[in-house]
C-alpha cells in the first residue's frame, strides 16, 4: 500500500515540476521582447517568405535573437518569422511598417520602432524574377501602436 502510495506522489512532482518549468520558461521568453506591437493591413502583403492577407497583426521582437515575429492578431497564430537587421537612426517619432509597392505588389522593406532604430526584415523584399529585380516605385508607411499586454 505504501508503494502505491509514493508512485503517487512521484507522479504528481514530477507533473508539478514539469507545470512550473513551462511557466518559467514562458514567462522568460515574455521577458526578452525588446518590443510588442499592434498593426492593421488593409492589402495583401509578402513579408519574407510569408503573405499576410488584409487583417489585424501583432509583431513582436525577440531581444535575445533579434528575430521578428508576426501573429495573427484574432487567433495568435504565428504567421512570420524573420531576421531583423538592426540599423541605428535618429528617432523618427513613430512606430511604423515601411511597404514597398511594386505594380501591385507589396512587402515589408523595414519596421520602424520609435526609440529603438530601424529593424530591416530584407535589403530586397521582392524576390527577383530573371536576372534583375524590378526596383520598388513607392512605400507606404502602416502605423504600428504598442500592444498592451
Amino acid at each position: 500500500m505504501k508503494t502505491l502510495h509514493t508512485g503517487y506522489s512521484t507522479r504528481v512532482s514530477l507533473l508539478v515540476g514539469f507545470v512550473l518549468a513551462t511557466c518559467l520558461f514562458a514567462a522568460a521568453a515574455h521577458a526578452d521582447s525588446l518590443f510588442k506591437g499592434k498593426f492593421t493591413l488593409t492589402n495583401e502583403v509578402r513579408w519574407g517568405e510569408a503573405v499576410l492577407p488584409p487583417g489585424e497583426y501583432v509583431v513582436t521582437l525577440d531581444q535575445g535573437t533579434d528575430t521578428i515575429i508576426v501573429s495573427d492578431a484574432n487567433d495568435g497564430k504565428y504567421v512570420a518569422r524573420v531576421a531583423a537587421r538592426i540599423e541605428s537612426e535618429r528617432d523618427s517619432g513613430a512606430s511604423e511598417l515601411l511597404i514597398a509597392v511594386r505594380r501591385n505588389q507589396r512587402a515589408v522593406s523595414a519596421l520602424r520602432i520609435a526609440g529603438l532604430g530601424e529593424l530591416y526584415q530584407t535589403a530586397h523584399p521582392f524576390p527577383a524574377h530573371g536576372r534583375f529585380a524590378e526596383e520598388a516605385r513607392q512605400t507606404e508607411a502602416v502605423p504600428v501602436l504598442v500592444a498592451k499586454n
